[in-house]
């Protein structure tokens, strides 16, 4: 895939947008590789695969947002700028819809979320939402399951030897996906490697509640945490380290689910951001382990997010 001319094209754009606005700045390459021992074949972003190993101390695992999934988006060049000494990889999860709108015909590549329809106001089912865990298309294999290969592939003390800290994030539907994955995710890695989640201006959060469905609430969980119990989870959540950040002037509608459940937890994000801070800081164990930062200035806007002093601080280990 890294080689077709469409990709070259993709890949291209955001690197000579960065080397106009530069001028004399060497940009980071990145490029799309797959990743071994999946069902399926599954794709990631990285400077270089993860079997060469590294000697960073600091990884950074990105989630794309909504429409990413088939191409090097530039969120992955400004992450690789702003931390310059660390790993950054980015998991691919496609749906159809982007395959279509990027034109790329279905070659067996894992896909998800074929039960999401364009009308953001109904609801699809649990079971094939990557930003939840779904499982891909046809497969046992969760979107989950993609995160927990790479955490264990980094945790491999011969190629990562000086590692010791490794940052989730995800912006937008992949902030939904980490606030997820800190809930039920397996979040296994060596002794010695600090695992922290940053889940940033999601579109709705996770409330633990037994009344609403996955993932809204806990109930009719997808296959990879259908075992987790109750009780697990509220350990996860008072346990994980996690950043919640939105912009004060985040109030977009575009993207925004509309879904009933995701009604009720507010009108637009910075307000259901609020409305979460408030929730979880009922709970003094959770309120414990969990950041809250609001971007004053910032709307809907990524690639400020992920250059703010405090969220960079915060993922180096500074906050």
């Amino acid at each position: 895939m890294k080689n077709t001319p469409l990709f070259r094209f993709l890949a291209v754009l955001p690197l000579l947008a960065l080397m106009m606005g530069s001028g004399t700045i060497t940009e980071p390459k990145a490029e799309i590789y797959p990743l071994d021992g999946m069902e399926a074949p599954v794709y990631y972003v990285a400077d270089k695969p993860l079997s060469e190993g590294d000697t960073c101390e600091l990884a950074v695992i990105m989630i794309h947002g909504w429409y990413g999934g088939v191409q090097v988006l530039k969120e992955q060049f400004t992450l690789m700028t702003t931390f310059e000494d660390a790993y950054i990889v980015s998991p691919l999860y496609p749906r159809t819809q982007t395959m279509e709108s990027r034109k790329i015909a279905k070659d067996g590549r894992a896909i998800w979320n074929d039960s999401w329809p364009r009308d953001l106001t109904i609801q699809g089912a649990p079971d094939d939402d990557w930003r939840g865990g779904g499982d891909a298309n046809g497969t046992s294999m969760s979107s989950y399951d993609v995160v927990d290969e790479i955490l264990a592939q980094l945790s491999d003390c011969e190629k990562y030897p000086n590692l010791k800290r490794i940052a989730l994030i995800g912006y937008s539907a992949g902030g939904q996906f980490v606030d997820r994955y800190v809930a039920v995710g397996k979040g296994t890695v060596r002794e010695g490697i600090t695992l922290v989640y940053a889940a940033m201006s999601p579109s709705t959060f996770l409330v633990p509640t037994s009344t609403e469905i996955w993932h809204y609430g806990i109930s009719n969980r997808p296959r990879y945490c259908r075992e987790t119990s109750d009780e697990q989870i509220m350990e996860n959540l008072r346990q994980r380290r996690c950043l919640y950040g939105c912009g004060a002037l985040d109030t977009r509608e575009g993207s925004l689910d509309k879904t009933p459940p995701a009604m009720k937890q507010g009108a637009n994000r910075i307000e259901r951001y609020r409305n979460f801070k408030a929730l979880v800081e009922k709970d003094p164990h959770r309120a414990a382990v969990t950041v809250f930062h609001t971007f004053d200035s910032l709307a809907h806007e990524s690639l400020k997010t992920y250059t703010d002093p405090f969220f960079v601080g915060y993922v180096k280990g500074d906050k």
